[in-house]
């Protein structure tokens, strides 16, 4: 419900206990006359993560919020297009049926929208978060023609993650034939150097921290461009 530090909306958004970077990410991207609310699940078990969000999401309603966005990367973690249904489906009655984003289905839209078909996806943590990451956008029907991780054992060391070493996974990863590169796990926290890497890569990458937002934003009917994030935050509308 729109109030006086939010008259354009209000957001609220689940992210995980232990990602440092991302209540701030989501800042950034704000713009004026949005209220962002942030939530917080715990990610320490790693082999529940999207029930601890369902577990999390009731408690947004008490900001009153038009629209609830869970960003967290769920397709990292043995999933499918008919589990990624059943979680939206409970997360929905958590929420007593209030607007929601996913990550997941904002990551979808993105790709979409930019025209993505071949991609490349780059994920924080370890081989099987990607490969699960690869599986399930290939069953949504794009073709995977890479991935590749940083090899971080436990969500606690992410933020660590040096500036040189994403600019080398994205070098690693980077293909003359694909036209995206999709970039999963938020706690690596990217935005703000999405400019530099499209325009080295010459092609575009959707974060998951901005696709998100992005994808909030155009589904609450907000069109402005954000400058200063990469090309899909400058994207008006959500395409086909």
């Amino acid at each position: 419900m729109a109030d006086r530090f939010g008259p354009r909306g209000v957001f609220a958004v689940i992210i995980p206990l232990q990602n440092a970077n991302q209540q701030p990410e989501y800042e950034l991207m704000r713009p004026e006359g949005v209220n962002n609310q942030v939530y917080r699940f715990d990610i320490s078990d790693q082999t529940r993560v999207p029930e601890a969000m369902i577990e999390a999401a009731s408690g947004t309603l008490g900001c009153w919020p038009d629209m609830v966005v869970c960003g967290n990367s769920v397709e990292m973690r043995d999933w499918s297009v008919e589990k990624h249904t059943a979680y939206k489906a409970r997360l929905s009655e958590e929420i007593d049926g209030k607007p929601l984003v996913t990550a997941t289905d904002a990551c979808h839209a993105a790709l979409k929208t930019l025209g993505a078909k071949k991609i490349a996806i780059l994920t924080p943590m370890v081989a099987h978060h990607a490969k699960s990451a690869q599986g399930y956008y290939e069953e949504a029907g794009f073709e995977v023609v890479g991935s590749t991780w940083l090899h971080v054992k436990e969500s606690i060391d992410i933020i660590h993650v040096t500036v040189d070493d994403i600019l080398g996974a994205f070098d690693e990863i980077d293909r003359d034939n694909i036209d995206a590169v999709l970039h999963l796990g938020g706690a690596l926290g990217i935005i703000s150097m999405l400019e530099e890497l499209e325009e080295k890569l010459g092609k575009p990458i959707v974060s998951v921290n901005a696709a998100a937002y992005w994808y909030a934003l155009r589904t609450h009917g907000i069109t402005d461009p954000i400058l200063g994030f990469g090309q899909l935050l400058m994207r008006e509308a959500i395409g086909d």
